[in-house]
């Protein structure tokens, strides 16, 4: 089947979003900052109980300077399962043992707190530990029918997939690719973002730490300065924008 071209902002040929999580120190002291230099905004995932309780206002001046703070929770909930028993996830935030009523209260007191900080109502959900669903056996639901009350969009699960609006695209799980160290080169990053180029599609990448040290997961500071210089240097065919604007942009034009 045949598609007619997807028409992204000013003729450029796709979209990519640079998603950083965990509300580390380092997204405000440097990562922001380094975007805005080169023209370029990012996503900022916050767990409210994190950094943004020692400080706000760091986060504040993050989004004015343009930047998208996104939800990660207040307590950063996972799924622990045989396949990904994470030892530092205390058993009380265990997404299995969640009801919907619970994380559903969770996410509306951290979408108060990042109103307080950017004073915006429309939010898009960074899913933790790329979990879609809660409760545990025959009471394992998706988080779709929550996170459509309370978000534009939600980035949902690591699939290193390409999101086509042309083809259509769940909001709700858009998919996204590993931007950590164990997530590829800066090759191997820039041939996922020209093959996005290439079908014309949205591409998203999860980051947690920039630089050793600043988290157990993380890009290496040399990588991300030269994909940030890349970025600018093809900002006329790459459109580089924060999730809730191109999910808000595919969700008008798709």
């Amino acid at each position: 089947m045949k598609f007619d071209p997807f028409h992204w902002p000013a003729n450029q040929r796709c979209a990519v979003s640079l998603t950083y999580d965990d509300a580390l120190p380092v997204h405000y002291e440097t990562v922001g900052p380094s975007l805005v230099q080169a023209g370029l905004r990012g996503t900022f995932s916050l767990t409210i109980t994190g950094d943004p309780l020692e400080h706000p206002e760091a986060w504040r001046e993050l989004a004015r300077a343009g930047h998208e703070l996104a939800n990660h929770t207040l307590f950063h909930p996972c799924r622990r399962t045989p396949a990904a028993d994470y030892g530092w996830l205390p058993e009380h935030y265990d997404l299995c043992d969640y009801t919907p009523q619970r994380f559903e209260q969770e996410l509306r007191v951290a979408n108060l707190v990042l109103y307080l900080l950017d004073g915006k109502h429309e939010r898009t959900y960074g899913n933790t530990c790329c979990n879609t669903t809660l409760g545990r056996g025959d009471q394992e639901i998706p988080m779709d029918g929550i996170l459509h009350k309370l978000f534009v969009a939600a980035r949902g699960p690591i699939n290193q997939h390409i999101a086509d609006p042309r083809a259509g695209i769940n909001l709700l799980q858009v998919g996204h690719f590993n931007g950590d160290a164990e997530g590829g080169s800066l090759t191997t990053i820039q041939q996922e973002i020209d093959e996005a180029a290439e079908m014309g599609g949205w591409i998203v990448f999860m980051i947690h730490g920039v630089g050793k040290g600043t988290h157990d997961l993380y890009m290496e500071t040399e990588t991300h300065e030269k994909l940030i210089d890349w970025l600018r240097e093809k900002r006329q065919e790459v459109w580089t924008a924060p999730f809730i604007e191109v999910a808000k942009y595919v969700r008008e034009k798709a």
